[in-house]
């Protein structure tokens, strides 16, 4: 399949991009295939899309975000810089003016909106402890050629399990592994932040090799989210109250916090309205945000459905360009919360 003229302005800004850039697996993999629709050709055709928006709006600074994703390491580093495009495409496409901010002296907000004194800050965090612990210890079992499968599990989905942990659980599970014991154990998780107090990460060994290969451990029994949806509240509000750099771009200029919550756990299951609603209650008076909007990208959608919840102590100007914002958006007002 011929992507360069399927996609032209994607390959134009991989043109310059190094061979190792994530999206050229991808790529390949679109280009190899006969399928007239595929998964990948999904995902190029949205940030097709949403380059061809944003070239046509042509807003300042878009040079370094495209030298942004050009410079993109993972997917981590390219879904990052993809949230603020989409985005900054949302806008465009509303027709509503807008720059990217400048990097030099003093970092601005992710987005300058030109016609009211107000800025969008994106924040793009993955966070999903389990999945994280269950890919690194997939790699460590296929490195020692382990003819296990392992189910991992939790009473909730563990947000956020730290290095040093996660290293502890591998080399137990290696150590069992290598003396041909599979007995179960488990691990208590130090985390006073969270909800669910100290939880605890179950290891099954089971001594049979996996039906595929390259997947040798599954999550399992880790699905309750209650605790879990109020620890990725807390993350965000951290982040209105306690990023010294995010809060002093958004004391600068009056600014909306938005969130791709998207790689926060199992946050996707929960609607942008419910999470911009329950955040509504919790954004804190003190707070330099006018508000938190959240996002759940798709990474085979050119377009985003943002939610926003703004803050109660607002100024009369501050309101007034907040909701007209949102207005612009074509958001629907319900109580205190803006929804797309």
């Amino acid at each position: 399949m011929d992507v360069a003229s399927l996609c032209p302005r994607v390959t134009a800004w991989m043109s310059e991009a190094p061979t190792t850039h994530p999206l050229r697996e991808i790529i390949d993999n679109v280009t190899a295939s006969p399928e007239p629709h595929s998964v990948g050709l999904e995902v190029l055709a949205a940030l097709e899309d949403i380059i061809v928006t944003l070239e046509q709006a042509d807003p300042l600074r878009l040079a370094t975000e495209r030298a942004d994703f050009q410079k993109a390491k993972d997917f981590n580093d390219l879904l990052i810089v993809r949230a603020e495009l989409v985005a900054a495409a949302k806008l465009a496409r509303t027709g509503i003016p807008f720059e990217f901010g400048s990097r030099k002296g003093t970092p601005l907000p992710d987005i300058i909106l030109k016609n009211v004194n107000l800025a969008i800050e994106v924040k793009n965090r993955k966070l999903d402890g389990l999945r994280d612990l269950a890919a690194e210890l997939n790699t460590a079992l296929i490195e020692t050629k382990s003819a296990v499968t392992v189910h991992l599990g939790a009473e909730e989905w563990v947000l956020c399990i730290k290095p040093g942990e996660r290293q502890d659980i591998i080399e137990q599970t290696l150590q069992r592994v290598a003396a041909g014991a599979v007995e179960n154990f488990s691990m208590e998780l130090d985390h006073p932040w969270a909800t669910t107090t100290k939880p605890r990460v179950r290891v099954q060994i089971f001594p049979h090799p996996p039906l595929v290969d390259d997947q040798r451990v599954f999550i399992q029994d880790a699905f309750a989210a209650t605790g879990h949806f109020t620890d990725i509240e807390n993350e965000i509000v951290a982040v209105l109250t306690g990023d010294e750099q995010k809060t002093a771009q958004a004391k600068s200029i009056p600014t909306i916090l938005l969130i791709d919550i998207g790689r926060a756990g199992v946050s996707w299951i929960r609607p942008e309205r419910i999470w911009a609603a329950q955040l509504a209650v919790r954004i804190p008076a003190t707070t330099p945000f006018v508000g938190v909007a959240v996002m759940i990208p798709r990474i085979t959608d050119r377009n985003v459905v943002i939610s926003l919840a703004l803050r109660d102590n607002l100024s009369e100007q501050e309101r007034t360009d907040a909701e007209g914002l949102a207005e612009l958006l074509r958001l629907t007002k319900d109580g205190n919360v803006w929804h797309g």
